[in-house]
């Protein structure tokens, strides 16, 4: 509350007269704050040792500050890049950018916007009015485009939500450079990129955190940039940009503001909106968990009575507040101070806050606290057995949740017996210069480490193997020909938390790894890798690929035919290396790229109009590509390409399937094998072109197919009913066998044999070459994962079944359980656990036996 706004009646609060007949559901609430990943993380490690500590008194080695907080003034900040790279206007920019405004509008109205609420007395919260102090410095600043510069970037992943329905805020800071201070703060809820998995589905996004703690400053602000405003892939997961209007508005994030042009220094609380103009707007918005101060106090004799039934409801809801804010003592017998100041929360309903929260003594709710709400703290403390409390402890607790609490008013207060509420920095948590309050360093930040350690580790794969193995290649993109990468065959190579890199194998293909940390990424061809930094720098090693690489950074991502890759910068420019018979030789000149194909040896490189370049082998598609524009997609088999346009038109270039592609439009998705492609109509039925011997011809009959698969020479089309068709492979590569009956929902392949589930988990295998014969009985097998003549099969326990070729893993595999995922070259396999550890077996000359020095990510 202000002191403008004080009067002998709290004429401040003004209830419309329909207020006071509002049925009491429409009011009443409870608890409205949602539960978050702090909450779980506290209630999970005080149930397993409720008399432990569950935020440990030893900081995280995993977790850095770095991975928390990105600070100017911090060492290694080059703070003008830091103000290039967060400028205001950017943010407003992207902000207006990715509104559904229908009026533009200009990086100062927007700003405007949100100043122009400070001239507002009166806002409505519900059916309740309230004063608010005018602040005419504040409404009528200028020049602040200019004039702010970015304070320090937070990593709130602890806000994300226990029920997986966001995973987080991520907060840009931004102070006044000069005259009296004033600070906004974008905060916004980012979406989870993978909804479906709940909060598992956060892992990507804090392993993108993880690895920004463990990069230089220079590359973090690199990859904070991309997060912030354009969105970047991680682990294969998109990651959308943090700044969007959507994640700014009502019912998601939101921008706040900590003012000191106007006295009393006051926080408020901003979102985006959509005005009657069209135009992308910020409004006032109430704080959160900033309930009038005056519900907490006496009732007085000329209390209005709008006030007094506001209080009657809001003292119904108190004990469910309280609850919320005795929680670290509900939860264990004895918490730590650190489990207490990390733990509990307010958590008032929204139509009981205000619009503003300041310094004045009079907006302290712990200031005056009426006898019935300190009798319901007293009945809490008594059934709690905590004797040595206080109610005004409590109450200090509740101070502490308020904006201006938590920056100021409860410096220090007593919240538990001996344990004080730790410092800000003078009414606010980072300064002008960067520089972070106590509370921070010595409380939450540490307690954010601990979560995001103990999330990480149950979440996020330890290893992080490269792009494409042998099982991804063969399963996972519609044909051998069609993934970005060329699997490595000889060795294995993954990354580890620091972005160190190990490997295993044969060593002259790339099983003896570079030093040094900061990777991001691994890219392979058939005998070399290629990692990739932060900065976009590259290493390779290897044989073929694995020299040669080119110097500097600003690369985004790599392709690779057989035995050559192909590197793509922001700009869209493609550099090349490798053997000169697989494309290291005829890239285009020229920008504006957006993503590279491959068959075994010629790329093929999209514009974004839709134009194609090609170079390498000719006789492998690298000459002949269509002329034109609007192609959307490129498929390969071995020898050849298919180009897809917008409205489902084909054109085929190469070898074996770059002829005879079907005329007509309406095709969406092209799959491949060896030297043969198949395409699906919109009615499930299926057209094949290509060598004869690959599938090329002989495709079923009839319609209703929803997708196909395929190996080296023989496709297999199931149907929505689980039925299967398969054809192709004159050398007896799975083109029959396929299993009679329906409810098959998937299918795999190894380089001449096919393997299907059902949905109990049981296996069904065909196909003349190795993994054709022996698959295992029973059911519960939840994936198959496969490299060239063996299969392995993966029990909802993390056990392992293997049959197939013996030299290639077919026999050896682990026992035991606890295994989560599989990774595979020619020759062996890989298997990883939750808690990092990795077992191999195959072939010892291509990876199938691990170094003991490596058999763990610690």
């Amino acid at each position: 509350m202000n002191l403008i706004s004080l009067n002998t009646n709290f004429a401040r609060i003004l209830l419309l007269s329909t207020a006071l007949v509002i049925s009491v559901n429409t009011i009443a609430g409870g608890r409205s704050s949602e539960r978050n990943l702090m909450d779980d993380f506290l209630q999970d490690k005080t149930s397993a040792n409720p008399d432990a500590s569950a935020i440990p008194l030893q900081r995280s080695t995993l977790i850095s500050n770095n991975a928390l907080v990105f600070n100017r003034g911090a060492t290694g900040v080059d703070n003008d890049d830091f103000d290039k790279k967060f400028s205001l206007a950017k943010t407003l920019t992207n902000i207006r950018n990715s509104s559904n405004a229908t009026t533009d509008s200009s990086n100062a109205q927007l700003l405007n916007s949100l100043l122009k609420t400070f001239n507002v007395d009166l806002k409505t919260n519900g059916f309740v009015k309230m004063d608010l102090q005018k602040r005419t410095q504040e409404a009528t600043l200028s020049g602040l485009l200019d004039n702010m510069s970015p304070t320090a970037i937070f990593n709130r992943f602890d806000l994300s939500a226990s029920n997986g329905q966001h995973c987080g805020e991520y907060r840009v800071i931004y102070h006044k450079n000069n005259g009296n201070r004033f600070f906004l703060s974008f905060e916004a809820k980012y979406p989870n990129p993978e909804p479906s998995k709940g909060k598992k589905g956060c892992a990507a996004v804090a392993d993108f955190w993880v690895n920004i703690g463990y990069m230089s400053k220079t590359d973090a602000l690199l990859q904070l940039e991309k997060f912030f405003y354009q969105g970047l892939e991680h682990n294969g997961v998109q990651l959308p940009a943090a700044i969007n209007f959507t994640h700014y508005t009502h019912g998601t994030g939101q921008v706040r503001s900590n003012t000191f042009v106007d006295r009393p220094w006051q926080l408020r609380e901003f979102k985006t909106d959509i005005n009657a103009k069209g135009e992308a707007v910020f409004v006032a918005d109430s704080v959160k968990s900033n309930p009038l101060a005056e519900l907490f106090a006496k009732e007085g004799n000329q209390d209005s009575n709008s006030l007094k039934a506001l209080r009657i409801y809001f003292a119904r809801d108190f004990g469910g507040y309280v609850d919320n804010l005795l929680a670290p003592e509900k939860r264990a017998t004895s918490p730590s101070s650190n489990d207490i100041i990390n733990g509990f929360n307010l958590g008032t309903d929204n139509h009981y806050n205000e619009f503003q929260s300041d310094s004045n003594v009079n907006d302290n709710t712990a200031y005056d606290t009426a006898p019935n709400l300190k009798a319901i703290i007293s009945k809490k403390l008594a059934a709690l057995d905590l004797s040595g409390y206080s109610a005004k402890m409590i109450m200090n607790r509740a101070e502490a949740m308020s904006c201006s609490g938590c920056h100021q008013n409860s410096n220090d207060t007593e919240i538990a017996p001996n344990i004080n509420w730790p410092k800000s920095q003078s009414f606010v948590h980072v300064d002008e210069q960067g520089t972070l309050s106590l509370a921070l360093t010595e409380q939450f930040l540490p307690a954010r480490a601990a979560l995001l350690e103990d999330y990480w580790k149950k979440t996020v794969e330890k290893w992080r193997f490269s792009e494409v193995d042998f099982f991804s290649a063969r399963n996972n993109f519609s044909g051998w020909y069609n993934p970005p990468n060329y699997p490595n065959h000889y060795a294995f190579a993954a990354l580890k938390a620091d972005g160190s890199i190990t490997a295993w194998g044969n060593p002259d293909a790339g099983g003896i790894a570079p030093s040094g940390s900061g990777y991001t990424k691994i890219y392979s061809t058939g005998s070399a890798f290629a990692a990739l930094k932060a900065d976009g720098s590259i290493t390779v090693w290897g044989d073929s690929g694995g020299t040669g690489a080119p110097s500097g950074d600003g690369y985004t991502k790599i392709y690779s035919t057989a035995a050559a890759f192909a590197a793509l910068k922001a700009d869209g420019s493609v550099t090349v290396w490798g053997d000169s018979r697989y494309g290291n030789t005829g890239a285009p000149d020229g920008s504006g790229y957006t993503k590279v194909y491959s068959t075994y040896g010629a790329f093929a490189a999209l514009k974004a109009d839709g134009s194609i370049t090609v170079w390498g082998d000719s006789g492998h598609g690298g000459a002949g590509a269509p002329s034109g524009k609007g192609y959307t997609k490129i498929y390969s088999t071995g020898t050849a390409f298919a180009a897809l346009k917008a409205d489902g038109s084909i054109m085929a270039w190469g070898d074996s399937g770059g002829t005879g592609a079907p005329s007509g439009k309406g095709y969406t998705k092209i799959y491949s094998t060896e030297s043969a492609f198949a395409v699906l109509k919109a009615d499930g039925s299926i057209i094949a072109w290509g060598d004869s011997r690959y599938g090329g011809t002989g495709v079923p009959d009839g319609s209703g197919y929803i997708k196909i698969y395929s190996n080296r020479g023989s496709f297999a089309a199931l149907k929505a009913d689980g039925s299967i068709a398969a054809w192709g492979g004159s050398s007896g590569s799975g083109d029959t066998g396929a299993p009679s009956g329906k409810g098959y929902t998937k299918i795999y392949s190894t380089h001449s044999a096919f393997a299907v589930l059902k949905a109990d988990g049981s296996i069904a295998a065909w196909g003349l070459g190795y993994g054709g014969t022996g698959a295992p009985s029973g059911n519960g097998y939840t994936k198959i994962y496969s490299n060239n003549h063996a299969f392995v099969a993966l029990k909802a326990d993390g056990s392992i079944t293997a049959w197939g070729h013996s030299d290639w893993g077919g026999t050896g595999a682990p026992s035991g359980s606890g295994y989560t995922k599989i990774f595979s070259n020619e020759k062996a396999f890989t298997a990883v656990k939750a808690d990092g550890s990795i077992t191999a077996w195959g072939d010892s000359n291509f990876g199938g036996t691990i170094p003991t020095s490596i058999t763990t990510s610690d």
